[in-house]
């Protein structure tokens, strides 16, 4: 009976020593149990156990609880990173470890579902005024190849509108542009991802409606007086290929003169427009498929330029004054004309370079007190001349002299124009000598000669080898100083 029993002992001893083996069950630990939302290319984890040589891990994978068609994958590490899962589907898996001495129990089984299908970020539902290429945003999806969106403008996505784009999905860049989409169209975006094995579903659809507004700047509707080198803003719009701006004489700008822009700028100034011209304008931004006008406005350019100081009809002005007017720019020259009528017969012209000048100082001995001076300006552009300023009056003073003396010393010559000789007559029965300066109109000395009076008279005064032209003569006596024109042709 005792040898029975012994052998008993030694036969159960070896059963629990097979139903217990050394090396322990695996706990699994991602994803959690139950996990929705899990990408294709899943990543199964769980924890290390401690074994003999040559330890290693089965998983088991189904789509059924019982594990009734498992796939089986075998991996030395505690991860194992699935591919290609199906879209929708929900998988259970379970681990176990494996070694020279045996295998483990199963570890617990979990569950996970793949995702169903891609989630839009952006644009939001019911978007307005977006972009003809909308940015369009979704959320990080790992292990799909592809991401398509589908664009239509009926809910049902059957119109002939409807359009498939593939994307290659970058999950570190969950995002890219439609392009050429129709102002003011409403359009449904539905998306969805793909990889070799399967499609997912289509998400649900979302609207979003392409801008219909090109918002102007300046000028303002109605501006008057602007300079030739007008500058047209405007608010951006992004997603087009260029900008048209579009000038006319008409109000409905049916026939227009076309500039066009580069889609990145927001400010243009087209070629020198015509002084006194009134303009419309109108802006187009094109892309591929459509055109988006803004509003029409008009504005003017100026007709003439606007004299500044000094002030009409100023009096006790000094012999080299400043004239100044009211800035233009877009210009090449401004045109200043001088002169002792009117009708500016025998006037002094002058050139005065645009570069943003808008003064010019009178050169010395081209006035004196004893005239009144009439003047005025235009604007010179390459491509027009505006009309004379109004024609403004001033009167000189020369700088410390008394009015009295200078007109006392008033002077006149003659023949005019004068040929080799002129006569000189002043105001006066001075008897002596009296110098004579003659000046050409920017102001350098070109003679200086003695002319002696009798009884304020001076006959045959020589002009020596000076050329056609007109001049200034001054005639210095008494230390007093008083001028006149010299016209000389010979």
């Amino acid at each position: 009976m005792k040898k029975i029993y012994l052998t008993l002992l030694v036969v159960l001893s070896v059963l629990l020593l097979k139903a217990s083996p050394d090396i322990y069950t695996p706990e699994l630990v991602a994803p959690a149990n139950n996990a929705t939302g899990v990408f294709p290319d899943a990543e199964l984890d769980w924890t290390a156990v401690t074994g003999q040589l040559g330890l290693y891990y089965e998983i088991s994978l189904d789509t059924s609880s019982s594990f009734t068609n498992p796939i089986i994958f075998t991996t030395d590490l505690t991860n194992y990173k699935m591919a290609m899962l199906f879209f929708g589907e929900t998988y259970y898996w379970r681990v176990r470890a494996i070694d020279n001495s045996g295998t483990s129990d199963w570890s617990e089984t979990r569950s996970f579902t793949v995702i169903n299908t891609v989630t839009i970020r952006r644009p939001n539902e019911n978007a307005a005024s977006v972009a003809p290429n909308v940015q369009i945003i979704w959320q990080d999806i790992f292990g799909v190849s592809y991401v398509d969106y589908q664009l239509d403008t009926t809910a049902n996505f059957n119109s002939p509108m409807m359009t498939i784009t593939a994307v290659v999905n970058n999950p570190n860049s969950s995002q890219t542009n439609a392009s050429s989409l129709h102002f003011g169209q409403k359009y449904y975006l539905r998306m969805r991802a793909r990889h070799d094995l399967d499609t997912s579903a289509w998400s649900v659809a979302r609207s979003f409606t392409v801008t219909n507004t090109f918002a102007l700047k300046t000028p303002n509707d109605g501006t008057t007086g602007l300079s030739p080198d007008v500058e047209f803003t405007w608010n951006k719009i992004d997603g087009i290929l260029k900008y048209q701006i579009r000038l006319s004489n008409d109000a409905n700008v049916n026939q227009y003169e076309a500039y066009n822009v580069a889609p990145n700028l927001v400010k243009f100034s087209p070629d020198t427009l015509m002084f006194g011209t009134t303009y419309y304008w109108q802006m187009a931004a094109i892309h591929a498929n459509d055109t988006l006008l803004s509003e029409i406005r008009s504005f003017s350019i100026v007709d003439m330029v606007t004299l500044t100081s000094p002030s009409n009809n100023a009096t006790n002005i000094e012999l080299q004054p400043t004239l100044t007017w009211e800035t233009l720019t877009g210009l090449v020259s401004f045109q200043l004309d001088i002169a002792h009528n009117v009708d500016f017969t025998g006037s002094f012209s002058y050139n005065i370079n645009s570069g943003g000048e808008n003064t010019f100082k009178v050169p010395i001995h081209v006035l004196d007190s004893a005239n009144v001076y009439y003047w005025r300006v235009r604007a010179i552009s390459s491509r027009d001349t505006s009309e004379y300023s109004n024609i403004w009056s001033f009167r000189c003073v020369a700088l410390g002299i008394e009015e009295n003396v200078q007109l006392k010393y008033g002077v006149k010559v003659y023949p005019s124009p004068a040929s080799n000789r002129i006569n000189i007559s002043i105001k006066n029965t001075f008897n002596g000598n009296a110098t004579v300066e003659i000046y050409d109109l920017l102001g350098s000395r070109r003679m200086t000669s003695t002319a002696n009076f009798i009884n304020g008279f001076h006959k045959d005064f020589i002009l020596g080898d000076l050329s056609n032209g007109v001049y200034m003569m001054s005639i210095i006596l008494d230390g007093q100083r008083t001028t006149t024109k010299l016209i000389i042709q010979k």
